[in-house]
C-alpha cells in the first residue's frame, strides 16, 4: 500500500501491511484490528526507542498521535478535517476488503486443489484394483472403504470451511467493531474541534474588527490634525 500524507510535512499516516492474522489491542482496552488497518502515525524514527514496547500500546499510541495531529491547531476547517478522516477510512476498508478476498480466493484455490488431488487418488485406486482378481467380498470391502474415504474427505473439508468462514466473520466483525470505536472517537473530538474553532475564528475576527477600527480612528485624528 503506498504511504499517504494527511497534511504537508506530517507524519505518514499509513502502517506498512503486517501478518494478515496479527490482531492487536484486545490488551489494552480497544476492540481488536490488524496492525495495517489502525489509524497510526508512521513515526519510524522512533521505532529503536519504541522497540521494547508491547505492540498493542505501542499502536495505541500511535493512533492518539494520529488524533492529535488532526486537531493540533485551528488551521484546518472541521469539513477539511473530517473529509480527510473519511477517505482515510475509505482506504482502510479497501485494504480490509482487498485483502479478505485475497485469503478466500486462495482458500477456494487450496480446496480446490485438494478435492482435484483426492479424485485423482480415488480413481487411481480404482484403475489398480480393477486390475486385479477379487472376490465378491473384497470387492465389497475395497468399495465400502472407498466410500468411507470420501465420506471423511469431504467431511474434514465441510468443517474446514466452518472454521475459515467462522474466521472471517470474526475478522469482519473486529475490524466494523474498531472502525465504529474510532469513528466515535473522532466524532467526539470533531464535536470539540468545531466549537472551539467557531470561538477561535469568532474571536480572530473580533480582533481584525478593532484593529481596523483603531487604525480608521487613527486615521481620523491624523485627518484632522492636517
Amino acid at each position: 500500500m503506498p504511504a499517504l500524507s494527511f497534511f504537508p510535512g506530517s507524519w505518514s499516516l499509513f502502517i506498512l501491511l503486517s501478518a494478515f492474522l496479527n490482531f492487536a489491542g484486545t490488551a489494552w482496552g480497544q476492540s481488536q484490528v490488524e496492525e495495517k488497518y489502525s489509524l497510526e502515525s508512521d513515526r519510524k524514527a522512533f521505532e529503536e526507542l519504541r522497540k521494547d514496547i508491547p505492540p498493542a500500546k505501542k499502536m495505541a499510541n500511535d493512533e492518539k498521535a494520529f488524533m492529535d495531529e488532526m486537531f493540533v491547531d485551528f488551521s484546518r476547517s472541521p469539513a477539511d478535517i473530517r473529509n480527510r478522516f473519511s477517505s482515510l477510512l475509505s482506504k482502510k476498508r479497501e485494504a480490509f476488503q482487498n485483502d479478505m478476498n485475497q485469503t478466500r480466493e486462495k482458500t477456494n484455490r487450496e480446496q480446490q486443489q485438494a478435492r482435484d488431488s483426492f479424485s485423482k487418488t480415488q480413481e487411481r485406486a480404482r484403475e489398480d484394483f480393477s486390475k486385479r482378481k477379487a472376490t465378491s467380498q473384497e470387492r465389497q470391502d475395497f468399495f465400502a472403504d472407498l466410500d468411507l474415504k470420501r465420506k471423511d474427505f469431504y467431511e474434514g473439508q465441510r468443517e474446514k470451511r466452518e472454521a475459515f468462514e467462522d474466521i472471517m466473520r470474526t475478522k469482519r466483525k473486529d475490524f466494523d467493531d474498531y472502525v465504529r470505536e474510532k469513528t466515535n472517537e473522532f466524532n467526539q473530538r470533531h464535536r470539540d474541534y468545531t466549537q472551539r474553532y467557531e470561538e477561535n475564528r469568532k474571536k480572530e475576527s473580533e480582533k481584525k474588527r478593532k484593529s481596523e477600527t483603531s487604525r480608521q480612528d487613527l486615521q481620523r485624528s491624523i485627518d484632522k490634525e492636517y
